[in-house]
């Protein structure tokens, strides 16, 4: 069962005049004339400092959420964990979420595009660590059967490591219990606007004890959502995967070169329907109070046949190219300028050609084992992790805004090209922790941990169809693939020349472009942190992380149509040697209210970009100077680790034990900031240093429990985040999109965003009880990418709402979300890259459904 307890400190009945005060402004009534003598605050036994204690008492900015929260307010993701509370920023994107990039982000610390990257994904690891256990993974985790999940926020590197920036994010999975049989399934139906199915959803935990010392635990969950967007705006393909012409075509025009013969198109709805599979299965044996070993294999599947992208404006369907993503004075033609609009194009509508899709897959093996040596506990975390994503996308609108697309691949009235992306990752991970025993002058933690790390990142793009295209297709005007003179029929495929490989690359007819990046890193690192309480109510925490961290990356790329100069098959290794530090002081007021300061340091790992040294390509400077071709400077070759400084101060305390509270304010300040970013004309996938960035802000907490039947939760975060430098290698050609103005905010960070909830409940009802629920989130305007051209998403407000019945062993929930049925965008896309064919990512419409359980136990 979850582990909490009721805080009910001797001063609740012996409350001083101030503490009178407070309450009666709260509640109405004076301390001592509450009636309900059983009303406390719940708080979540957690684990982030390796010790065993409750959130309230860490001396830092700590949110803990219990797994029968989770369930109760049927929170079955992280978009829903950070939909729950303030300053945790989330763009859900479905199954397409788990792959690396800015989909997570805590106080601000995000530089990259919210709306994902142009390739699967990004060389840049996330700025906010995320824990299975003691396992580091990142991977959008069903939240099923926890015990609960910690949010820490600001940089944990001394416990936590590489990559915990802004914060780590631990989701700790309930154990086998050998004390008793517990089972329980819970299922639900329900039904969100504009879709054409029901969701539907089924779990179930069985915890099975095989003798006193040994258990099993096995759960299971099982969920499909119906897709919201609608795509009337997809080709006809042959059976070869290239687009059908809507007229009939003739012996002297076989491949339908005519700028007017548009494609045959259909429409389809619902795309983007998400299916999850997931199944854990856990064994303990604990065979004495001194020893417990546990081994655990989690496995999860998700399946997207969508993005939840709608087009902006009309111009995404009749005008296939934007003027102002073409350079001036080139000799271009537009294409199928003022087609109609498809009919069935409205809010919910994406303007893509084809449709698109994800299978994302993870396995965690992972084994965990205490060892009590009397003055300290010894653990051993081993695990073995592989995340598999294969991503399949339409890129017409990508290419076709290209400044080069049409004198590189021509003007065939049904350009088309398609993404096949490929996400392999594998991690196996090593710790062993000595952690002291509490109560003494002095507490300390130390361990060393081990990792390895290969990535292997594909990205593969074709053009269906263009060989034919290219034969069948006279010569109007000559080409100089500078980007000058565009020709009706472009430079026509290498492979063509005879040749069967450039740079060591096979040629594949029709692929137009490869971009494969095979990633080893390894990561090994001592750490320690000691306490000391000077007296009973100060303590003074310092601690540190060294480490060695290596990395090796080879890189094939180019746009394999065009032969040499376009494509480079490099290696580059870097290795980074650096120490974390951590200075902490907290003093508490009484046994229940605490204020503390800390200075504390956070470090993302470097990387290489092994680029090709030079491109042929043509391309006007800022200076309005034209250059027919590109050299790379050698500063981009490496990628520099960034860094943090967090100095934050706060206070955290509890009110005669039916208020609590968390405040903390805090200067974040990073350096060598990491973006992936698309470089050189090309428009290459890789990552750079992009200057300096501030975050500074306010985050506030409170729970109260005001009466018996009544509570209450309300956060809210101020977050004012800047790029206070830019570094001269962030502007055009090195980078695809303009750099933004000095001073702009990070991307997916809302200056004040704020989370409300509140619950009417013990209401007695025919045996049972019944509760009402009400929870509300607020966000103001974000900026979605550091660039000068893409435009800000507003502020939204989502409103959910849940009744609750529960009797002995049932429980029946009614809710809707999303009552108002808001739009609520979250971020778009840029049209310095897609031109008029900008997106938005856009959240579930309102969704109202039905869930019924039943336990073993009683709840």
């Amino acid at each position: 069962m979850k582990k909490t307890k009721t805080v009910l400190p001797s001063t609740y009945l012996k409350a001083t005049s101030v503490t009178a005060a407070v309450l009666t402004a709260l509640y109405g009534v004076p301390a001592h004339a509450d009636a309900d003598a059983d009303i406390g605050i719940s708080e979540v036994t957690v684990t982030a400092t390796r010790r065993v204690t409750t959130a309230q008492d860490i001396p830092l900015s700590i949110t803990a959420v219990s797994g029968a929260t989770l369930e109760k307010e049927g929170i079955q993701d992280i978009a829903g964990l950070a939909h729950s509370m303030a300053g945790v920023n989330f763009t859900d994107k479905g199954p397409f979420g788990g792959i690396n990039g800015s989909t997570l982000i805590i106080r601000g610390l995000n530089s990259e595009a919210t709306a994902g990257q142009l390739a699967l994904a990004s060389p840049v690891i996330p700025p906010v660590a995320t824990y299975v256990d003691d396992t580091p993974l990142f991977v959008n985790l069903r939240l099923q059967d926890l015990d609960h999940v910690e949010i820490l926020r600001g940089p944990q590197g001394t416990l936590y490591g590489s990559g915990s920036l802004g914060g780590t994010i631990r989701f700790v999975q309930n154990a086998p219990d050998p004390s008793a049989f517990d089972a329980k399934v819970e299922a639900g139906l329900s039904k969100t606007d504009h879709t054409h199915a029901l969701n539907e959803d089924i779990t179930g935990v069985l915890n099975l004890p095989i003798t006193d010392t040994f258990a099993i635990r096995l759960n299971a969950g099982w969920t499909d959502d119906a897709g919201f967007i609608n795509q009337p705006n997809l080709y006809q393909l042959d059976a070869s995967g290239v687009p059908i012409s809507s007229q009939p075509l003739t012996p002297a025009n076989p491949v339908g070169v005519d700028p007017a013969i548009a494609p045959a198109k259909w429409s389809k709805n619902g795309v983007n329907t998400y299916e999850y599979r997931n199944v854990r299965l856990a064994a303990l044996w604990k065979p004495n109070d001194d020893f417990k070993a546990q081994l655990s294999y989690y496995y999860q599947r998700a399946a997207a046949g969508g993005f939840p992208y709608v087009a902006t404006q009309s111009a995404a369907y009749n005008q296939w190219i934007s003027p102002n993503t073409q350079l001036p004075g080139t000799n271009l033609i537009p294409q199928l300028y003022n087609s109609p609009v498809p009919g069935g194009a409205g809010r919910l509508s994406s303007a893509t050609n084809s449709l698109e899709g994800t299978n994302d897959s993870v396995n965690l093996v992972a084994l965990e084992a205490d060892y009590d040596l009397g003055f300290a506990t010894l653990t051993s975390s081993s695990s073995w992790a592989r995340h598999d994503n294969a991503t399949d996308t339409d890129l017409t609108a990508l290419y076709t805004n290209f400044y080069f697309y049409q004198n590189f691949y021509g003007q065939n009235p049904r350009s088309f090209i398609q993404g096949h992306d490929r996400y392999d990752d594998k991690v196996w991970s090593q710790e062993f922790r000595l952690a002291s025993k509490s109560g003494g002058t002095f507490d300390w933690v130390a361990g060393l941990f081990y990792k390895d790390e290969k990535t292997f990142i594909q990205e593969h793009e074709y053009y269906p169809g263009y060989d034919a295209f290219y034969a069948n297709c006279p010569q109007t005007v000559p080409s100089d693939a500078l980007g000058v003179n565009g020709s009706t029929c472009g430079l026509g495929e290498y492979i063509d020349s005879g040749a069967t490989s450039v740079a060591g690359i096979p040629l594949v007819r029709d692929q137009a472009y490869i971009g494969d990046f095979e990633t080893r890193f390894k990561d090994l690192a001592a750490f320690g942190e000691l306490t000391w309480h000077v007296t009973s109510a100060w303590s003074v925490t310092g601690g540190t992380r060294a480490f060695k961290q290596t990395v090796n990356q080879a890189q094939q790329t180019g746009l394999l149509f065009d032969g040499p100069g376009f494509a480079a098959n490099e290696a580059l290794s870097d290795e980074f040697r650096r120490a974390l530090w951590k200075v902490n002081t907290a003093y508490q007021l009484d046994k229940t209210d605490l204020v503390y300061a800390t200075w504390s340091q956070g470090f993302r790992r470097g990387g290489v970009n092994a680029l090709p040294p030079t491109e042929p390509v043509g391309y006007t400077d800022q200076n309005g100077v034209f250059h027919d071709h590109y050299v790379l400077p050698a500063a981009l070759n490496h990628l520099a680790p960034d860094k943090v400084d967090n100095y934050e101060v706060g206070a955290k305390g509890t009110v005669a034990g039916r208020l609590s509270y968390s405040v903390a304010v805090y200067d974040m300040e990073w350096h060598n900031v990491q973006e992936g970013v698309q470089l050189t004309p090309l428009v290459l996938p890789a990552a750079l240093n992009i200057g300096d960035a501030q975050s500074r802000g306010v985050e506030m907490e409170f729970n109260a429990s005001i009466t018996r039947h009544l509570g209450a939760q309300l956060s809210y975060t101020y977050d004012q985040t800047k790029l206070k430098s830019i570094s001269p290698l962030f502007s055009y050609p090195n980078t695809a999109v303009p750099a933004p103005a000095l001073g702009s905010p990070m991307p997916g960070t809302p200056k004040n965003s704020v989370a409300l909830g509140v619950e009417y409940g013990h209401i007695h009802v025919a045996d049972g009880e019944l509760e009402f629920a009400a929870n509300a989130n607020y966000r103001s305007v974000i900026i979605p990418a550091l660039s000068a051209t893409v435009p800000h998403v507003p502020g939204y407000t989502m409103v959910d709402s849940r009744v609750t019945f529960t009797r002995t062993h049932w429980l029946a929930s009614l809710y809707v979300n999303n009552i108002t049925n808001n739009l609520g965008i979250s971020s778009y896309t840029d049209p310095a890259i897609y031109g008029n064919r900008l997106q938005a990512v856009v959240s579930q419409p309102r969704t109202v459904g039905i869930t019924v359980g039943y336990s073993f136990k009683e709840r």
